[in-house]
């Protein structure tokens, strides 16, 4: 008998596994038709209504463009990764160290909480200008310093709230806990609000890349440095749509690609939770 139902409970665990693994496949397999879906539509489209390449082009008309050009988004690549990855590095122990001190006492969240709030609110894009002349007030060599600036001041926020958010997502019974203890800050962190505060730093991460990589082509493209964004505003004056278009699937496929391997870290830290794109939750 006890032989029998060890049997079944490893059936049991075994179906489950094969369950997520099954939906798992199912996700990926879900997306990728429906990718496959669009670019035939969008080929379909394009064809069917004889529409002019130079404006509208197709997705063959951009693979192809992205050939032909592909040597010079690799010269100019190096630039805007390295804006967009140390900038959102910052962002990340940024919003981390200045995270605890708000959560860790009320009077200084209260405090700095409204100019916080404000400087986001401030439109980033439009002070992309003055961010370029304050950074190279002294010397134009200094040029290339706002595109991680902009990194930074673009991804900074969302990562901000999220660890707020993370840090302070505790019942009141383990609060309470903690005070029958009497924990100190440090060890309120160590031992709880840090566990607790890794699912939303995590969720904050995936949307700070895409927002630093935002902030970096934003800058590049005002500022006229060389990059991906210098070359997207001149694909955009010479009207070559196909180019732009091009430039913006490289971003996107480097955004994703990070955005993947957050999930996949997020996965092997976070082992109690079951990621939502690495698996069944």
């Amino acid at each position: 008998m006890i032989g029998s139902a060890v049997r079944k409970l490893g059936d049991g665990i075994t179906g489950g596994r094969f369950s997520i693994d099954d939906d798992r496949l199912t996700r990926w397999t879900l997306s990728g038709l429906g990718l496959v879906l669009l670019i035939a539509f969008w080929e379909a489209v394009t064809t069917v209504l004889s529409l002019n390449p130079k404006y509208f082009p197709g997705p063959m008309g951009v693979v192809n463009e992205l050939i032909r050009i592909w040597p010079a988004i690799v010269a100019a690549l190096p630039n805007t990764l390295s804006a967009a990855l140390v900038g959102y590095l910052l962002a990340l122990a940024l919003s981390i160290v200045i995270a605890i001190p708000l959560v860790a006492s009320d009077r200084i969240l209260n405090a700095l909480m409204p100019f916080i709030i404000g400087t986001n609110t401030v439109p980033r894009i439009a002070m992309t200008p003055l961010v370029i002349y304050w950074v190279s007030f002294y010397s134009v060599s200094m040029l290339y310093l706002a595109n991680y600036v902009m990194a930074v001041w673009v991804a900074f926020f969302p990562m901000l709230i999220a660890a707020i958010d993370g840090f302070r997502s505790i019942d009141e019974d383990t609060e309470n806990m903690l005070e029958v203890y009497g924990a100190t800050t440090w060890q309120e962190f160590k031992y709880v609000r840090f566990k607790n505060g890794l699912p939303f730093i995590f969720d904050g991460m995936k949307i700070g890349f895409v927002l630093a990589m935002i902030g970096a082509v934003v800058g590049e493209f005002v500022s006229g440095t060389f990059g991906i964004g210098s070359q997207a505003a001149s694909a955009i004056g010479r009207t070559s749509i196909a180019r732009a278009f091009a430039i913006v699937l490289v971003l996107g496929l480097i955004s994703t690609g990070v955005v993947l391997i957050v999930y996949l870290i997020e996965s092997k830290m976070i082992f109690w939770r079951e990621s939502s794109i690495m698996g069944a939750e």
